[in-house]
């Protein structure tokens, strides 16, 4: 079996063992309170660290007031204690609070579950520099320690995703594979391009950061992204549409047939290309791509021209695969922009 050992793994495990040795060194008991709030703590990018920080402040504040009205009103009893929970829980998922929840109520249990003495200034002191070590242990080691590659990693995730939106719409137009298989390789399609979606909302965050080496490239990369990313919805919303409807289509007169898949081949052609020329792999002459995108263009009319005069029914068929098409057709071209806009500077 393979084992795969991240950066976050790594930066988990290091945030722990730096809150262990703070924790012995300042001879604090429960030093596993510290560890579980290092491991809680630990965020895919230093912007989403920062950010949890000010949001642990906030919902600590509210399991604090709680966790000290519950133990004075009703003391330590396990029921007691469940029921601080509960409200506090309660109190953050409705304040928004949902990212710090789980390290609340480890503040709550902290608090509430003490020593024979009772609570005093010192316990909360004592309690709260627990929970406090963890996540700024947390937040050090991911500032300083292999900080990732965002936009690496968020590229990798979009190739993957074009790479399999590409062999979709080569597959359906070609029929050659079997229904239960299309709709794995679909849902898989659809995974990784809620995967990049996902990464890209890390990836954006960064933008706050006040130090970003090359800020001009980090931004310029970040809205081509964002367009790549809407490229491959318009691309799935097209597999959709074709998934459903290509079998009526090919009982259509073959002109109108042999329209949509040449449309479909040359918009796929297309998009294959804007990647390869961000890549810096080909060059795209803009004189010729403006011949290519003007025959597509004149390919679209036809079938339009085409459908004139139809039955409602096969407008209901033909339409949302041409309405697919043309809205992809357009979001390539303003990736195609914004592409040639990068390799001009």
């Amino acid at each position: 079996m393979e084992v795969n050992i991240g950066p976050r793994m790594v930066k988990t495990g290091l945030a722990v063992a730096l809150t262990l040795l703070i924790t012995d060194i300042l001879n604090l008991d429960l030093e596993i309170v510290a560890a579980i709030a290092a491991v809680l703590a630990m965020q895919p990018s230093i912007m989403r660290s920062y950010a949890y920080i000010k949001e642990v402040v906030i919902s600590n504040s509210i399991g604090i007031i709680f966790a000290l009205g519950g133990f004075f009103l009703l003391g330590s009893h396990p029921l007691s204690v469940g029921a601080v929970v509960i409200i506090s829980i309660a109190i953050n998922i409705k304040l928004g609070l949902n990212k710090t929840v789980s390290l609340t109520v480890l503040t709550i249990i902290t608090m509430m579950l003490g020593g024979d003495d009772g609570i005093n200034y010192l316990y909360i002191l004592e309690r709260l520099s627990l929970v406090t070590i963890g996540v700024m242990a947390a937040f050090v080691i991911n500032a300083l320690v292999m900080p990732p590659d965002h936009k690496k990693i968020l590229y990798t995730m979009i190739k993957k995703a074009n790479d399999k939106t590409n062999f979709l719409l080569r597959v359906i137009s070609n029929k050659t594979m079997n229904v239960p298989q299309m709709k794995a390789e679909d849902q898989d399609a659809e995974r990784l391009i809620n995967d990049a979606k996902n990464y890209y909302g890390i990836i954006s965050d960064e933008r706050n950061r006040l130090f970003i080496r090359k800020r001009l490239s980090f931004f310029r990369n970040i809205i081509i992204y964002k367009h790549m990313i809407q490229v491959l919805s318009k691309k799935h919303t097209l597999i959709r549409e074709l998934e459903k409807n290509f079998n009526k289509i090919e009982t259509m007169p073959s002109n109108k047939s042999q329209l949509i898949k040449k449309l479909v081949l040359e918009i796929n052609s297309y998009s294959e290309n804007i990647l390869l020329l961000y890549e810096d792999k080909i060059i795209l002459d803009k004189d010729l791509q403006k011949e290519t995108k003007s025959a597509m263009q004149v390919t679209i009319n036809n079938l339009i021209d085409e459908l004139q005069g139809a039955e409602f029914s096969k407008w209901a068929i033909v339409f949302p695969i041409a309405n697919s098409i043309i809205e992809l057709f357009f979001e390539l071209n303003k990736l195609e922009r914004f592409v040639r806009l990068k390799e001009s500077k």
